[in-house]
């Protein structure tokens, strides 16, 4: 006979099973900090396109992220900072190229980055001098990325670059072909797909580099621009080839799938506001790999840009240490997934030591004190650097009379008297450079060596082409008449040139319909003219100094590539410096129709 429970019985059951479920949750191990439903947060601020702008700004950048790290939501480990940077980071300015970017990697260290990614600009710098920038015979080295190897070897932070490749590393088929700067096959399509599991990259380049911040797992993938060999000092890169950023970055994810738990993206490309490179990019990304990235950090635009694509933002801070940015993106622990609708992003914030945009920036403002106070370990650094160029930088020059700018596709004061002054050097009949390497204005007052630095801060040689054929000169005309800001012009001094070119709609790349109506030498000679169908014969040259930048056919000007040089003068921006010296001139900020657009114009 079975024997019934009493209500005694069953309080009393109920009674131990409360006990033992008490007893076992005691027992288990606490959260401590926070729980499991809440989000942890990890921020990052970024710079892009410093170069070189040591001072004054990036001393309160050092201030404001020390500010943060001491703050209990960071110090605690309740949340994360990162702090990274997306390339040229040192070429600019005389207090960083003279010392090879010694002082800016300093204050790097200083400031705490986290990683970087090196830009084309940091492949200017050949061998260590600052006045040298290739390797040349005689020269007491022959590594043409010594500088840069010095600076990754004095870092605390790496320098991230997956896509950055040794050229004969990369087989197809198990054997070597040839391939263009961009890792792609230059002639024949080989049979079997390029293998780029064993290529070696660069010794002191990362592909990646994993962090831990606050038990969130972050992956920074380092991705240079493509076209970098094509921006920069040829021959320092002449044995590398920089691969679509899109197919690195997939393979680069698709390895690493598991084994972090947010992705972002340190890459010198972006988006300029007709062109969207970088958007289009984190675009593709997110087409293969859903999730696949969480951030990308942008540069080598200039522009300031806050994109959102399909949630990921596409942050870039403009140039030249004014502006950083600040993302806080949220991980959720319990679905281990990123919270892309809680993002804050800010981007362009000014460096300020007084005020911070409470507009733009709310978020991030509430956590600053200000006034900020200077960071003194950078302090020192700017004050050691400067002591050593002082007598080089004050050097007067000239006195400008009112600001003197350039302009990236149309005439410009400055670009006239730039290439007036080679060609005057030179004593060639025409003098060309590319407005790209025109950096900065003249300001108006004293013009001293150190303002003359930041328009040319480039170490390109002048050379002199004697017989340029006039087919080459013309093409190189009809090549910068097109441009609507895909890329910069040819400046040029000892031409007369008239054209047509409408670029209302170009969406800011070129104009394939613009014409060459008109080219004419100073004295009056006709090399072309559309009206009466006058053209110089093809067996016609003319001695034409440039830049040795653009007689290996960079920034685009390619139909110079194998032009014959017939001498070196020198340091175009020393020759110009000591042409100045000379007479100490004072500069207007006048032009003179050399380069007339008869559209805009009308």
């Amino acid at each position: 006979m079975l024997r019934s429970v009493t209500p005694v019985s069953v309080l009393s059951f109920a009674f131990i099973s409360t006990i033992l479920a008490t007893n076992v949750m005691a027992m288990a191990p606490k959260r401590i900090g926070r729980t499991s439903v809440e989000p942890i947060k990890i921020s990052f601020l970024l710079t892009n396109d410093i170069h070189g702008h040591i001072a004054p700004k990036l001393t309160y950048l050092g201030t404001i992220a020390r500010q943060l790290r001491q703050s209990p939501e960071y110090s605690s480990g309740k949340a994360g900072l990162l702090i990274l940077d997306s390339g040229d980071q040192f070429q600019g300015t005389l207090l960083s190229n003279f010392d090879e970017g010694a002082s800016l990697f300093n204050t790097f260290n200083e400031i705490g980055y986290d990683a970087i990614v090196p830009g084309n600009h940091d492949y200017d710098f050949g061998p260590l001098g600052w006045l040298y920038d290739r390797v040349t015979p005689g020269d007491t080295s022959s590594d043409p990325r010594e500088v840069i190897k010095s600076l990754a070897s004095m870092a605390r932070f790496p320098l991230l670059s997956a896509n950055t490749y040794y050229r004969n590393s990369i087989l197809a088929g198990g054997r070597r072909i040839e391939l263009d700067d961009q890792c792609r096959p230059s002639g024949e399509t080989p049979a079997a797909p390029l293998d780029f599991t064993a290529a070696k990259r660069p010794e002191f380049l990362k592909p990646f580099t994993i962090v831990k911040r606050a038990g969130v797992r972050v992956a920074l993938i380092g991705l240079d621009n493509k076209s970098t060999a094509s921006s920069t000092t040829k021959e320092n890169v002449s044995d590398l080839c920089f691969r679509d950023e899109v197919s690195e970055y997939l393979e680069i994810r698709r390895d690493l799938d598991g084994k972090a738990d947010l992705f972002v993206i340190l890459i010198h490309n972006g988006d300029t506001d007709k062109n969207f490179e970088g958007s289009e990019i984190t675009r593709k990304i997110n087409a293969a790999i859903p999730n696949g990235v969480h951030l990308m950090a942008a540069g080598h635009t200039h522009f300031v840009h806050n994109a959102n694509v399909g949630g990921v933002r596409v942050i870039q801070d403009g140039a030249n240490g004014k502006n950083y940015g600040r993302v806080d993106l949220y991980f959720d622990p319990a679905t281990r997934t990123a919270n892309t609708e809680k993002t804050d992003s800010a981007a362009g914030i000014s460096i300020d030591d007084q005020t911070c945009d409470q507009q733009k920036a709310p978020f991030a403002c509430k956590q600053l004190k200000l006034p900020l106070s200077s960071h003194p370990g950078i302090d020192r650094i700017v004050e050691g650097a400067s002591a050593a160029i002082a007598p080089l930088a004050k050097k007067k020059l000239a006195t400008a009379s009112a600001i003197i700018r350039s302009h990236r596709i149309d005439e410009s004061p400055l670009a006239n008297l730039l290439t007036d002054a080679l060609r005057k050097i030179s004593k060639a009949q025409v003098a060309l450079m590319n407005t790209g390497g025109i950096r900065a204005p003249l300001q108006a007052g004293e013009v001293l060596y150190e303002n003359l630095f930041e328009v040319l801060p480039f170490q390109n040689q002048a050379v002199i082409l004697n017989e340029l054929p006039w087919e080459t000169l013309r093409a190189a005309l009809i090549s910068a008449i097109r441009t609507c800001g895909r890329y910069g012009t040819l400046a040029q001094s000892g031409l007369r040139i008239r054209f047509s070119r409408d670029c209302s709609g170009a969406g800011g790349e070129i104009d394939l319909n613009a014409k060459l109506l008109h080219v004419s030498t100073l004295d009056g000679e006709v090399l072309l003219d559309s009206e009466t169908g006058k053209e110089a014969s093809g067996s016609m040259t003319i001695r034409v100094a440039t830049l040795d930048f653009i007689a290996s056919g960079g920034s685009g000007f390619s139909m110079f590539s194998g032009a014959k040089i017939n001498g070196t003068l020198g340091i175009t921006r020393e020759l110009i410096a000591e042409s100045l010296a000379e007479t100490v001139p004072e500069l207007s900020p006048k032009t003179d129709e050399r380069f007339t657009n008869t559209i805009q114009s009308k």
